[in-house]
């Protein structure tokens, strides 16, 4: 029987094969059933030095919150001011592009004032013609480089900024509502922040998307009061 995170989710980290799903029903003594899930490599054939790759599903189920809170934040106090160091981030990012604008701007009507008095000093016969085309080519080319670059001139997009803060939030909350979640749900959890899923006999390697990889695997962060995180 397929159980939820079966079916593909995860792979076998020492054959590749995938991992499936399996309930065993157990008769007790005084009636009833008991029901055990278990989840294991599905290669029948494997090699002499093929360890035994079979977890209890709670087993399971305990190694994935446990490797999904890495992602959390030590504290409030960090979450805190993780976040207002991505909003200050994108802040930042925000007044340098529209800067980059501004001088582009500027530099193009600069271009484009010289280009009008380079014409009337022309038609006043204030230089000859050579030096007219000479100097007008010239301006022409930077008016085209500067035209290109301001319409190719990046521009943060707030609804950029809404996601990467949503991104985080969802990450500071993801063993909690892992925990609240229903199979199905567990298992597109997975999907929406992990690559590729790997079970050992003891081992469980969840290799995450950008940018829940950069969260898991974070610097320390020293905060002002001297703490090390």
């Amino acid at each position: 029987m397929n159980l939820p995170l079966a079916g593909g989710l995860f792979i076998c980290e020492h054959c590749g094969a995938m991992i499936t799903g399996e309930r065993i029903k157990r008769k007790l003594k005084g009636g009833g059933v008991r029901v055990h899930d278990y989840y294991r490599c599905a290669n029948n054939y494997p090699e002499d030095d093929h360890p035994s790759v079979r977890w209890r599903a709670d087993d399971l189920e305990d190694a994935i919150i446990a490797d999904l809170s890495k992602l959390k934040m030590p504290d409030e106090e960090v979450v805190e001011w993780f976040r207002s160091s991505l909003q200050s981030a994108f802040a930042e990012i925000s007044d340098l592009q529209r800067n980059q604008r501004i001088a582009l701007a500027k530099r193009q009507t600069e271009l484009t004032n010289k280009n009008d008095r380079l014409l009337n000093a022309f038609l006043a016969g204030s230089i000859d013609e050579p030096t007219f085309n000479a100097k007008l080519a010239a301006l022409r080319d930077e008016l085209a480089q500067v035209e290109q670059s301001l319409g190719e001139a990046p521009s943060l997009d707030p609804a950029d900024v809404r996601a990467a803060l949503a991104v985080f939030e969802f990450s500071q909350k993801i063993p909690k509502i892992r925990r609240g979640s229903k199979m199905l749900e567990k298992r597109r959890i997975l999907e929406t922040l992990s690559l590729n899923r790997m079970l050992g006999d003891v081992s469980l390697v969840i290799e995450k998307r950008k940018p829940f990889d950069e969260l898991a695997k974070r610097p320390e962060i020293q905060l002002s009061r001297g703490d090390t995180i």
